[in-house]
C-alpha cells in the first residue's frame, strides 16, 4: 500500500475493473443495465423491500425528506456528528435542523435535548456502525431516515442496520465498505414504505439516478462484501486486543451484535496530537474521527457537549479487507503502544 498505510485504499482489484470496463465497452454510461442490477443486488444485500440508486447522498437525503410529507419549515433532528450535507440537505429540502447528542464516553445517541420540541421527524446518524435501541427511537413516534452508510452489516438485540427508520440512507463515497465511487442508496425495508422508493426509482430523472459506471464498480464489491466483512471482523477483534494492552478504549456496541467495520475508532485519553503524529510518524494514516463533521464547523453553536467531546477525543485507524498481515502486525504494534 505504499509507505504508509491510509485509511481508504484507491485500489481496485482485478474483478472489480473487469466489471468496469465491461460497462464501458457498452454503449450506455448513464443509468442503465448496470445500476438496474446493482438496485437488485443492494435490495438482497441490505434485507430491504426498495431500493432507489442516485449520484449523491445529498440528493438521497433532501429527495427523502421531502418523501416523508412534512410541513414546510418542520423541525428535524439531525446529529452533530454527520457529514456537513446533513444540514445542507435538510436546509434545501425545506425545514430546520435542530441537534441531538451523544454519551461523550460511549458514543450512545442522547435525545434528552429533543424533550420539548415539535420535531417532526429525525436523521439518525450512527456513527462507526452504533445502533440505537430500536424501541428507544421508535417510541418517539418520529418518522426516521436512518444513515446507515457506517453500518453495513451491523446489529443489535437482532435488529440490523437499515430497517429501524421508515427510509435508510447508504452512501457509495470513498471510504465505504461499499463504493461506487460516489453515490447513494435510498432504500425502505417496510412494505408500508416501500411505495415511496418504488415510485421514486421509477421517475426520477436519469440527471439524478446513478450511472452505470459507478454502479458497476458497486456490483462488483457487493459480490464480495461477505469475505470484506469477515477480513474487517478479524482485524478489529485483533486491533481490539492490542488496544485493550493500553489507556485508551474501543468504542462497543450495546447489546449483543456487531457495530459497525468501516474504521477503527479509539477514544483517546491523551492528548489526540500526540497518538495522530505518533500512528503517523510510525506509518499509520490515523485521523480525528469527526474533523469533518457538523460539530467541528468553526460555526457550530456551543450545545451538544457529549459530541463535542468525542470529536476532541476520538480517532479512527484504518480498517479495510485489503490490508494485509504485515501492514495489520504494524496497526497493532502501535495501537498497542499509543502514548
Amino acid at each position: 500500500m505504499g509507505p504508509m498505510i491510509q485509511l481508504y485504499s484507491s485500489f481496485i482489484r482485478r474483478k472489480e475493473m473487469n466489471t468496469v470496463l465491461g460497462c464501458l465497452v457498452t454503449d450506455s454510461v448513464g443509468p442503465g443495465e448496470y445500476a438496474v442490477k446493482f438496485s437488485k443486488a443492494a435490495r438482497e444485500t441490505l434485507r430491504v423491500e426498495a431500493v432507489a440508486a442516485m449520484r449523491s447522498p445529498y440528493l438521497a437525503l433532501c429527495i427523502g425528506l421531502r418523501r416523508l410529507g412534512l410541513k414546510a419549515g418542520s423541525l428535524v433532528a439531525i446529529s452533530p456528528l454527520a457529514p456537513l450535507y446533513h444540514k445542507l440537505a435538510t436546509e434545501d429540502a425545506g425545514f430546520e435542523p435542530a441537534y441531538y447528542d451523544y454519551d461523550s464516553e460511549t458514543c450512545e445517541f442522547d435525545f434528552s435535548g429533543m424533550t420539548g420540541k415539535n420535531l417532526a421527524a429525525m436523521v439518525l446518524y450512527e456513527p462507526f456502525g452504533l445502533l440505537p435501541e430500536k424501541s428507544a427511537i421508535l417510541s418517539m413516534g418520529l418518522p426516521i431516515i436512518e444513515d446507515m452508510s457506517q453500518s453495513l452489516g451491523a446489529s443489535r438485540d437482532g435488529v440490523w442496520a437499515g430497517s429501524i427508520g421508515n427510509l435508510a440512507l447508504y452512501g457509495l463515497e470513498q471510504g465505504a465498505i461499499v463504493t461506487a465511487g460516489g453515490g447513494a442508496l435510498l432504500a425502505a425495508s417496510s412494505r408500508r414504505d416501500a411505495p415511496i422508493v418504488k415510485e421514486l426509482s421509477e421517475t426520477m430523472p436519469r440527471e439524478i439516478a446513478l450511472t452505470d459506471y459507478n454502479a458497476a464498480l458497486g456490483l462488483a464489491q457487493l459480490k464480495d462484501l461477505p469475505d470484506a466483512l469477515e477480513r474487517r471482523g478479524s482485524l478489529d477483534s485483533s486491533f481490539k486486543r492490542e488496544l485493550a494492552k493500553t489507556r485508551h478504549r474501543a468504542i462497543l456496541q450495546k447489546g449483543e451484535g456487531q457495530g459497525g467495520l468501516s474504521v477503527f475508532p479509539v477514544l483517546i485519553e491523551s492528548g489526540m496530537r500526540d497518538v495522530v503524529v505518533y500512528a503517523r510518524k510510525n506509518g499509520i494514516e490515523a485521523a480525528p474521527a469527526f474533523e469533518q463533521s457538523l460539530v467541528s464547523m468553526e460555526d457550530f453553536p456551543q450545545i451538544c457537549p457529549g459530541a463535542h467531546a468525542l470529536a476532541l477525543r476520538c480517532a479512527i485507524f484504518p480498517l479495510h479487507e485489503k490490508i494485509g498481515t504485515k501492514d495489520a502486525r504494524l496497526i497493532e504494534k502501535v495501537l498497542a503502544t499509543l502514548p
